[in-house]
């Protein structure tokens, strides 16, 4: 017989199974959860990390794309808006009838037709992979205004400070307005003010009687926003370290 217990050279063993109680599975689950709650959001940080590298390897491409550009136009910046030329000469086109902002439904980036697109030749290149709207804009980036629109045509011997001022930013997606240009500089704003990321709340300059507001960039890297400068690097900058006076051609 060996329901209860097995017999060997005449002496008798039991055997016993002793199961979890519901208090030691419900530690169990618990120690669990709490690995889990460590591991993913480190997880979640290395792969954000790594679509951090690949946005700033896109930048310094369109970074190599505007050093080409300037060269062969004598030292002159594309335009990062061109209203009055009803859109024409924009490093980043966009299709009619739309001259300077992409609306949902009535007009589209066109990266093909941009003024920069024949030293870029790939469009995805003007995407960041951390951009959640990227697919459908088909553009994750915007050019300091101050670096040319309209009828304004700004030089390379213009900038005093190369590496310190910016060409490129990454910006949110805005459907009432979302531009291909982005300007951080206006009368009465100081040099030291920070950049805002786009979920902060507005932060805003009295000038005379009127309200002037930043416009946000993107904190899409672990609270950080990537930067292309006029000299070519990209550099990540954490939230509140992006100043307004990186934006000027004149510091």
């Amino acid at each position: 017989m060996f329901a209860d217990g097995k017999r060997t050279n005449g002496k008798r063993h039991d055997f016993y199974c002793k199961a979890f109680t519901l208090i030691e599975a419900l530690v169990v689950i618990a120690i669990i959860a709490v690995i889990l709650a460590i591991v993913f959001p480190v997880f979640a940080w290395v792969r954000e990390k790594g679509r951090t590298a690949v946005c700033i390897s896109h930048m310094k491409q369109l970074g190599n794309a505007f050093r080409m550009y300037v060269q062969d136009y004598d030292g002159y910046f594309p335009h990062a808006i061109n209203i009055l030329a009803e859109g024409r000469g924009m490093w980043v086109a966009l299709s009619p009838p739309c001259t300077f902002a992409y609306l949902p439904g009535r007009c589209h980036y066109l990266p093909e037709q941009g003024t920069l697109y024949p030293y870029v030749k790939n469009p995805a290149v003007y995407v960041c992979p951390s951009d959640p709207y990227a697919a459908e804009t088909r553009l994750s980036y915007a050019m300091n205004v101050d670096l040319g629109a309209d009828r304004i045509d700004v030089h390379e011997s213009m900038i005093t400070k190369p590496a310190q001022t910016v060409i490129l930013v990454e910006t949110p997606y805005n459907r009432t307005f979302h531009s291909p240009a982005f300007s951080a500089t206006f009368l009465g704003a100081s040099p030291d003010a920070a950049i805002p990321c786009h979920y902060e709340e507005e932060r805003c300059v009295e000038v005379g009687d009127l309200v002037l507001c930043f416009t946000p960039v993107a904190c899409y890297h672990n609270d950080a926003s990537n930067v292309l400068f006029v000299d070519g690097h990209a550099k990540t900058f954490p939230r509140g370290m992006l100043k307004a006076g990186f934006f000027r051609i004149r510091q």
